[in-house]
């Protein structure tokens, strides 16, 4: 079952959280990176990166893409066992974005919103290493930048990050995640959140 589409209101004032995984093959699950950017108001607040043991075979092909290598990961654990830490880092980020109580906005205290670009792909890769549904929906920027930018050729990650001027090492997991949530950020901006 496909979980239910994101509905984000144009307005949207909360916190943005872009999520994104690195895998080393094509099993589901098989994530080796995390990168998490908290974004408000188009200012990245925080960020953090999580290198991971995927417990399987590395693809060389995979490593050409993001050149992660078992030796990198070793030791590292896996994305089941870190996600305590994301979770917490995740809290700890989303409440530092909230307004201070004495702020006029601070009465509709916003809900955060989670994406991704090609969100179903990392969404799949994230439950089927933790082995459950994840705990948020996650809105998905590809249609998102479709909708905001028709005219753009493509709406892959690096080209719509070029066409927005945002700085991007692609295929490095925080990198890619900082990226997504400001492209959500602006996307909102102009008017065009997912439905």
């Amino acid at each position: 079952m496909r979980p239910p589409r994101v509905r984000i209101a144009t307005g949207h004032a909360g916190p943005i959280v872009g999520v994104d995984v690195e895998t080393a093959c094509p099993q589901h699950g098989a994530v080796c990176a995390l990168g998490i950017a908290v974004v408000q108001r188009g200012e990245v607040l925080r960020a953090r990166h999580w290198l991971l043991d995927p417990r399987t075979r590395f693809d060389p092909r995979f490593t050409l893409i993001h050149r992660i290598t078992p030796d990198m990961v070793s030791g590292q654990p896996h994305l089941s066992e870190a996600w305590r830490d994301v979770e917490s880092f995740l809290a700890e980020a989303i409440e530092a974005a909230r307004p201070p109580a004495l702020m006029p906005e601070a009465v509709a205290d916003p809900e955060p919103l989670f994406v991704a670009h090609n969100a179903s792909f990392d969404r799949l890769q994230i439950e089927s290493a933790l082995g459950r549904r994840l705990p948020f929906r996650l809105g998905c920027t590809v249609a998102m930048s479709r909708r905001a930018f028709p005219r753009l050729a493509r709406h892959n990650l690096k080209t719509v990050s070029e066409h927005l001027e945002i700085d991007l090492n692609h295929h490095d997991a925080l990198s890619d995640a900082r990226a997504c949530a400001l492209i959500a950020s602006r996307c909102i901006a102009a008017g065009s959140g997912s439905r």
